[in-house]
C-alpha cells in the first residue's frame, strides 16, 4: 500500500500558547511551558534541548505519531520548514548518564552545525512540577511535544498541498543489486530510549523487518538524550535522509530490499554477538546484497555497529557503515570507537570533539547554564558533540565525497 506525505509551507505556522499550555496542565508532572516561536537567524541559544519534531497531521483523524494500529498507510500532512523543540533542565540529582548538553544556536557559527537554525523553531521549555524526578517528568514531556506538533500542523487540513510525496516499493527488475538500511536504534535505560510505537525499543522483538514508511511517518519517537551530536531526534526519523535516498533509487540504481530496525547497547559480549548476527539473518532473509549500517549515539553502540558489520560480510552481505569519530585522550587525533577489519567502507559523519568557535548570543532560552556549570551565554567554544544532531550518524546531513 502506498504512502503519500503532503507538503505545505511554513506561512500556514499559526502557534496559540493557551492551547499548548492546556495540555501541560493535564500532565501533574509539569507545573508550565514557555513557549517561544524563533525565526532562522534570530540572536538565540537553546539549551537543554531533548528533541526535534516536525509538525504532522493526518486527515481522517488517525494519531500522527501511533502507539497502535500501523504507521505508513494513506496520507499524513507535514508542515515544511518547521521544528518542535523540547527543552527542560532534569533535576540535578538524577541527571542523565552522562550528565549531557544539547545545544542549538539559531545564528552565530554554531547554526551551521545543525539544519534548526534555518527552519522556524517552536520552543517549548518546560517546568517540572516540585518533587518529580527525571522518569516522572519525561513522559509527559514528549507527549506534550508530539501533541504540539499535531496542533501546528491542523492548519494545513484547509489547505491545499504544495507537493505531494509517494513512497510505494513495487517490482524492479531482478538484475539491479539489493540495498537494505540497517538502523541502530538506542536501548540503554530511561532517557535513552528510542520508541517504536510507544514502546521502548528493547521490548519491541528487533531485529526485524518493518515497512521503510512506518519510521518516515511517525512510528518512531525519541526519548534518547544521550550525547546530543549523535542523536538520533525524532525529525530525523520523519524526514530521514537514508530511507529516502533508497526509496528514490528503486527501480533506477538498486532494489531497496527493506529497512531493519536493531537495537544499540546491548550489555555484554555475548548479547551483542548474538544482536549482530541475528541482524545479519535478517538481512539475509530479505536476500540483501549490500546494507548500510547505521549508528545511534556512542560509546559502545559503536561496538554492535561493528560486530554487525563483521556478521554481515561474513554472511556475504557487502557493508557501508555511518558513524562520527571522536578523540583519543592521549592525543589530538580523531578514532573510531571500534573498528574490525571487515568495516572497510566507512562514512564518517565527522569528528565529534572538534569545537564550535565562541559565541554570545542575545538571549538564551531553556537554561541559563550549560549542565558542566558554564554560563549559557558566554560559555566560549563548544563542542560538537554538544549541538543537537551536529555529527549525526543516520545519514542525515549533508555529506558530500569526491574522488581525486
Amino acid at each position: 500500500m502506498a504512502f503519500e506525505l503532503a507538503t505545505f509551507p511554513a506561512s500556514l505556522l499559526q502557534v496559540d500558547p493557551e492551547r499548548i499550555q492546556q495540555l501541560v496542565e493535564a500532565e501533574e508532572a509539569l507545573a508550565s511551558v514557555d513557549v517561544n516561536l524563533l525565526q532562522p537567524g534570530s540572536s538565540v541559544r537553546l539549551t537543554h534541548v531533548l528533541d526535534a519534531v516536525e509538525p504532522r497531521i493526518r486527515p481522517d483523524g488517525r494519531a500522527a505519531f501511533p502507539t497502535e494500529g500501523k504507521a505508513g498507510e494513506g496520507r499524513t500532512n507535514r508542515l515544511d520548514g518547521v521544528a518542535v523543540l523540547s527543552s527542560v533542565d532534569y533535576p540535578g540529582v538524577e541527571r542523565p548518564l552522562h550528565e549531557q548538553e544539547s545545544v542549538v544556536d539559531m545564528a552565530g557559527p554554531g547554526a551551521e552545525a545543525t539544519p534548526f537554525a534555518s527552519m522556524r523553531v517552536v520552543h517549548l521549555a518546560f517546568q517540572a512540577a516540585p518533587g518529580y524526578g527525571h522518569e516522572a517528568i519525561d513522559a509527559p514531556v514528549r507527549r506534550v511535544t508530539l501533541r504540539t506538533a499535531e496542533l501546528l500542523a491542523e492548519p494545513t487540513l484547509e489547505a491545499e498541498p504544495a507537493e505531494v510525496e509517494r513512497y510505494e516499493l513495487g517490482p524492479v527488475p531482478e538484475d539491479l543489486p539489493r540495498v537494505a538500511a540497517l538502523v541502530q536504534l538506542s536501548d540503554l535505560g530511561p532517557l535513552y530510549y528510542q520508541y517504536f510505537y510507544g514502546t521502548p525499543v528493547g521490548r519491541a522483538g528487533f531485529p526485524k523487518v518493518v515497512d521503510p514508511a512506518e519510521m518516515l511517518d511517525g512510528a518512531l519517537a525519541s526519548g534518547e538524550y544521550h550525547w546530543a551530536g549523535m542523536r538520533n531526534p525524532t525529525l530525523f526519523f520523519q524526514r530521514n535522509a537514508l530511507v529516502r535516498a533508497l526509496y528514490r533509487e528503486h527501480g533506477a540504481r538498486l532494489a531497496f530490499a527493506g529497512l531493519v530496525l536493531m537495537r544499540g547497547y546491548e550489555q555484554s559480549a555475548e548479547g551483542k554477538q548474538t544482536a549482530a548476527n541475528k541482524a545479519a539473518a535478517v538481512a539475509k532473509e530479505v536476500r540483501a546484497d549490500g546494507a548500510i549500517i547505521t549508528t545511534d549515539a556512542g560509546g559502545n553502540s559503536h561496538t554492535d555497529v561493528m560486530l554487525t558489520c563483521r556478521a554481515c560480510e561474513r554472511a556475504g552481505v557487502k557493508t557501508v557503515v555511518v558513524l562520527a569519530e571522536e578523540t583519543d585522550l592521549d592525543s589530538t587525533e580523531p578514532i573510531l570507537t571500534d573498528w574490525v577489519v571487515e568495516a572497510d567502507a566507512i562514512v564518517t559523519a565527522g569528528n565529534a570533539e572538534d569545537f564550535v568557535e565562541a559565541w554570545e548570543p542575545e538571549r538564551v532560552l531553556g537554561g541559563d547554564r550549560l549542565t558542566d556549570g558554564r554560563d549559557a551565554r558566554s560559555a566560549g567554544p563548544i563542542s560538537y558533540r554538544d549541538y543537537l544532531g551536529a555529527v549525526n550518524q543516520m545519514g542525515q546531513l549533508d555529506l558530500g565525497a569526491v574522488t581525486v
